[in-house]
């Protein structure tokens, strides 16, 4: 009966044939369309024991079988009261965590609501994909604002599909630009995988749509290594982002694109950590502006 329509609570005994009480209790709890239904047990049973195992199980209250009609009918009115506003906290919070969501990535919007705003920094190994469009200035001069305006809102959410796909996170967009991560917020433990076939994606989509009329490239960098995620800020201007080597690694490859006539740079510390193989061909050590140290890079030839 339980499974079959809703209820707003259930009065349980715990003495009856077949499957008791606690049995019920147990089921009830365990199960995600059921745990949420007040239970107020009444019961013959009023050993001291039996009352606390109901209720660290789950159970809302415990009434001896010779209760008070007006008490029992006062604790049903507070039960149902006591959903009804947690409902509502529920619903709130999701609509908080939705629009939230489309400010900043919604893993992200879900753990700063969970955590009341709080996100604590956290350091690990992730791969970071910048990407940029090929000659953002000078399509923008060429256009009105009104079909620039269109383009982009038909050019992001075609780009950020793949990215969503294999489990990347847009931290940031930066003009036409955005900023990905790929293992953090979210773990994944094929994250230079999914980065790479994220951008094969992509450039199949910029191959094969155009964007407000309009035929457009995307040059994208990669990078992987340590990196430190969480809120930057200050006072009641906060930022979740990431820094790190990688971070601005990607960004100087997304850039040197130019220098080699490709679409996707791949730093050797991302190809290292590749689990599959994907078509790219190496191109050697670079020295890349502000770094010290030469880096071993990859191009994606498709």
């Amino acid at each position: 009966m339980l499974r079959s329509k809703p209820f707003e609570l259930v009065l349980l005994d715990i003495m009856m044939p077949v499957m008791d009480g606690y049995e019920v209790l147990e089921i009830m709890k365990n199960e995600h369309e059921l745990r949420d239904i007040p239970v107020i047990v009444i019961s013959a049973v009023e050993e001291m024991d039996s009352v606390v195992k109901c209720i660290e199980m789950g159970a809302e209250d415990h009434l001896p079988k010779n209760y008070d009609p007006v008490l029992l009918n006062a604790r049903i009115g507070a039960s149902v009261e006591k959903r009804r506003l947690r409902n509502e906290v529920v619903e709130q919070l999701n609509i908080i965590s939705d629009i939230f969501g489309k400010y900043v990535p919604k893993s992200v919007a879900r753990q700063i609501v969970a955590n009341k705003g709080i996100l604590e920094p956290k350091q690990t190994v992730a791969t970071i994909m910048f990407t940029d469009i090929e000659s953002f200035t000078t399509t923008a001069e060429s256009v009105s604002p009104k079909q620039l305006v269109q383009m982009l809102n038909e050019y992001f959410p075609a780009v950020i599909d793949p990215i969503t796909r294999y489990g990347g996170v847009v931290n940031q967009f930066q003009g036409d630009a955005m900023l990905v991560t790929f293992n953090v917020p979210i773990e994944d433990l094929q994250h230079a995988d999914n980065a790479v076939k994220a951008a094969m994606e992509i450039q199949e989509v910029m191959k094969n749509k155009t964007f407000a009329g309009i035929s457009l490239r995307t040059r994208i960098g990669i990078s992987s290594g340590e990196v430190v995620a969480g809120n930057v800020g200050a006072g009641d201007r906060i930022n979740y982002t990431v820094y790190g080597d990688a971070v601005n690694l990607a960004a100087r490859l997304e850039q040197v694109n130019k220098e080699y006539d490709s679409y996707v740079l791949i730093s050797g510390a991302t190809v290292a950590l590749l689990k599959g193989s994907y078509p790219s061909q190496l191109i050697g050590e670079t020295s890349i502006r502000g770094k010290h140290e030469v880096v071993e890079l990859y191009n994606l030839t498709s």
